[in-house]
């Protein structure tokens, strides 16, 4: 059931509990439930002016692969992604960028879907911005964290496989 979840990562579960939903279906929750929130920012261009601007801003960066050939794309792809794990934001790798504009598309415009943020949901301004109250975030948001923490140590990230619809 779950190992179509994710490409090539054997692993099926979080820390050893069987997972609730699939990875696929969590980040199509989170993107779905952030995108109604008005918490996204969508194309690569986008993301990197606003990631140069407010890095701690960003809780996932979520990437599609770039079209075989396009080797500046892939170039800036390669570049986010260092300095999305320098500064900890999570990297999570989708297996098609026509799958994530399916799935937020309808809600939010934008021609670019190579490349997504899931900005933090609001949180107190006169609370310290360095600490993040992780209890605000929803549960598909921690499982996603999770997963991203068992695979933070890989040279690449594993590849999701996103649901149809």
């Amino acid at each position: 059931m779950y190992k179509d979840s994710v490409v090539p990562v054997k692993m099926e579960t979080f820390s050893g509990v069987v997972a609730k939903c699939p990875v696929g279906h969590c980040l199509k929750t989170v993107l779905r439930r952030a995108c109604v929130e008005k918490r996204l920012t969508i194309g690569l261009l986008p993301a990197i002016q606003y990631l140069s601007k407010n890095s701690d801003g960003a809780l996932f960066c979520v990437t599609a692969e770039a079209p075989p050939g396009d080797s500046a794309t892939h170039m800036q792809e390669v570049l986010l992604q260092a300095f999305c794990t320098e500064n900890n934001i999570y990297v999570i790798k989708v297996d098609s960028q026509n799958k994530m504009k399916s799935l937020i598309g309808d809600r939010c415009s934008s021609s670019d879907y190579s490349c997504v943020l899931v900005h933090y949901p609001y949180t107190d301004p006169f609370l310290d911005s360095q600490e993040i109250d992780l209890s605000i975030l929803s549960e598909a948001e921690r499982d996603l964290i999770e997963h991203c923490e068992l695979n933070w140590h890989y040279p690449q990230p594993p590849v999701v496989k996103l649901p149809e619809k």
